[in-house]
C-alpha cells in the first residue's frame, strides 16, 4: 500500500478504536454487579451465581467507538433443570436486583436477550445471562422466553483461526467495515457482519485498500452467511428481502468508491483519494494527508 494512504488507514483504525479505559472501566463495573449477586442470590433464585467473562466485540478486538455496547456474560449454575425453567424470570431477576442502584439506567433489551445498563459518560454494559451445558457450551435467552446454545471459546477460537490465516490483521479491517455499517444506520448486525468478513479474510488482499474494494464487491452479492460456529443457523434470517437489497446497494456504491480511491492512488493524486476514501468510511476516515 501507498505510504500514505497506509498512513491514513492507520490513523482511521485508531479514531475508531475504543479507548482502553473503557473496557477497563466496563469489567470493574462488572465486578461490582458479581459481587451484588453473590451476597443476593435470593433475587435470581432458582440460579446460583458463579463468575462473569469478557464476551463479543471487545473480546475479540472488533469493538468501534462510541457504537459497540460491553459484552459481559454473567454465569450462573440452575438449581432446576432448564427444561422446566423459561429464560425472562432469570433476566427480570437480574433486572430487579441492578434496579436498585441509584446511578444506571437498567433495562430488559427489547430482544429480550440482555440486561442493558447505562452509566453516567454514556458507558454501555450489556449483561448475558447463561448457564452452562457441557464443556464448551452454554445456554443463554433467545428472545422468545427459551433458551439457545452458544460457545464463546469456539468463537473465540474461529476468529482467530481465520485472523490466523488472513493476509491482513482482521480484527482491524473488521472494526472499519463495522463502523462503514453504523455510519448507514447499522442494518447489519455486529456478529453476522463479523462473520461475513471472517469468512472472506483468507481470500482479501494484505492490501488494506485492495482489500476493502474487494470486500464490498463480495458483499454486494450477497449477505446470507451461516453461524460458523454452527449455533445460530443462517445468521440473516433477521433482514428483509428489501433490507438486503438496500445493504448490496450500499456495498455497490462503496465498491465503486473504492475504485475512484484506487485510481486516484495509482496517479498520485492523494487529496481526491482520501476524499474518496472518507466517502467510503465515513467521517472518521482523515479526509487529507495531514490526518
Amino acid at each position: 500500500m501507498d505510504a500514505q494512504i497506509s498512513a491514513s488507514f492507520d490513523r482511521f483504525y485508531e479514531l475508531i478504536t475504543p479507548p482502553r479505559w473503557k473496557v477497563e472501566e466496563g469489567l470493574a463495573r462488572a465486578r461490582t454487579i458479581a459481587n451484588t449477586m453473590k451476597n443476593s442470590r435470593q433475587e435470581v433464585a432458582p440460579y446460583s451465581f458463579k463468575k462473569f467473562r469478557l464476551i463479543g466485540s471487545y473480546a475479540r478486538a472488533t469493538a468501534i467507538r462510541e457504537f459497540s455496547d460491553i459484552d459481559v456474560m454473567f454465569e450462573f449454575q440452575s438449581l432446576t433443570a432448564l427444561d422446566f425453567l423459561a429464560s425472562r424470570p432469570l433476566l427480570a431477576g437480574i433486572r430487579h436486583l441492578l434496579g436498585q442502584s441509584a446511578d444506571s439506567a437498567i433495562r430488559i433489551s427489547e430482544m429480550q436477550e440482555v440486561v442493558q445498563i447505562e452509566y453516567p459518560g454514556g458507558l454501555l454494559l450489556d449483561i448475558l445471562p447463561a448457564v452452562k451445558n457441557d464443556s464448551q457450551n452454554y445456554l443463554i435467552p433467545d428472545g422468545l422466553n427459551g433458551w439457545r446454545v452458544t460457545a464463546p471459546d469456539v468463537q473465540k477460537s474461529y476468529f482467530s483461526g481465520r485472523d490466523a490465516v488472513s493476509k491482513i490483521h482482521l480484527p482491524e479491517f473488521t472494526r472499519g467495515l463495522k463502523y462503514w455499517n453504523a455510519m448507514r444506520g447499522g442494518l447489519v448486525r455486529s456478529y453476522h457482519l463479523e462473520s461475513m468478513v471472517a469468512q472472506l479474510g483468507p481470500h482479501l488482499s494484505g492490501d488494506y485498500a485492495i482489500a476493502t474494494r474487494e470486500a464490498f464487491e463480495r458483499l454486494s452479492t450477497t449477505v446470507k452467511s451461516p453461524d460458523p460456529v454452527g449455533h445460530q443457523g443462517e445468521l440473516s434470517t433477521y433482514l428483509s428481502s428489501a433490507q438486503c437489497e438496500a445493504i448490496a446497494a450500499l456495498c455497490r456504491r462503496s465498491a465503486a468508491d473504492s475504485l475512484v480511491a484506487l485510481e486516484a492512488q495509482a496517479s498520485k493524486d492523494y487529496e481526491r483519494a482520501l476524499t474518496a476514501w472518507a466517502s467510503v468510511y465515513g467521517s472518521l476516515f482523515p479526509s487529507n494527508s495531514l490526518g
